[in-house]
């Protein structure tokens, strides 16, 4: 008696065993896809500084994250293609100054970013995806981390937000790469 029970524990922890090994990141990805390149970010936009963050945010969270192994164009299963379609400063708040004047108070940041990825053994598209980050500063150019505002909408303000330093609108382009960058890793993840 005690034999079997011991034997139907063993089974049990082979298939409970089996089953977790199985799973992983990785698994559910096409076969054929083990390597990425990752392609310069383009950049419609007069906003260059907002690619090189791209570029770096990008290929340092998946070597950090090792989703995949980046490699050359020509030695790569897949590319990676990312683009940067629209920045615009957009009025957000309103004041008046004393002679009736409206000021503009704050500005909403907006960025157009389109993602292509693609299968290179098959020529097929992976993922093919844009969205729109944001981020909030105010009009005074000072440092965000004293300006009173949510710059990313996270529910933290100035000093209890890590990611609110720097000069405003310069630090509002840091937070939307940032942001842009997980939703990025996001989605090349949730495709699998």
């Amino acid at each position: 008696m005690i034999c079997r029970h011991n034997n139907i524990l063993v089974l049990l922890a082979i298939i409970l065993l089996n089953s977790c090994g199985i799973y992983s990141f990785k698994g559910s990805l096409p076969p054929n896809i083990k390597t990425i390149y990752i392609s310069p970010v383009i950049n419609s936009t007069s906003e260059y500084a907002l690619s090189n963050m791209l570029n770096e945010k990008i290929n340092e969270q998946l070597v950090r994250k090792n989703i995949l192994k980046i490699d050359e164009f020509y030695n790569s299963d897949s590319k990676l293609d990312i683009g940067i379609e629209l920045v615009e400063d957009v009025p957000n708040s309103y004041t008046s100054d004393i002679n009736s004047y409206e000021v503009i108070e704050q500005w909403k940041l907006n960025v157009k970013i389109s993602i292509v990825w693609l299968d290179n053994l098959n020529s097929n598209t992976i993922l093919d995806k844009v969205f729109t980050e944001w981020a909030m500063y105010d009009n005074s150019g000072l440092d965000i981390s004293s300006d009173g505002i949510d710059n990313d909408s996270d529910g933290l303000v100035d000093a209890e937000d890590s990611d609110e330093y720097g000069p405003s609108r310069q630090a509002a382009l840091r937070i939307i790469s940032n942001n842009a960058t997980d939703r990025i890793m996001q989605e090349l993840i949730s495709n699998w």
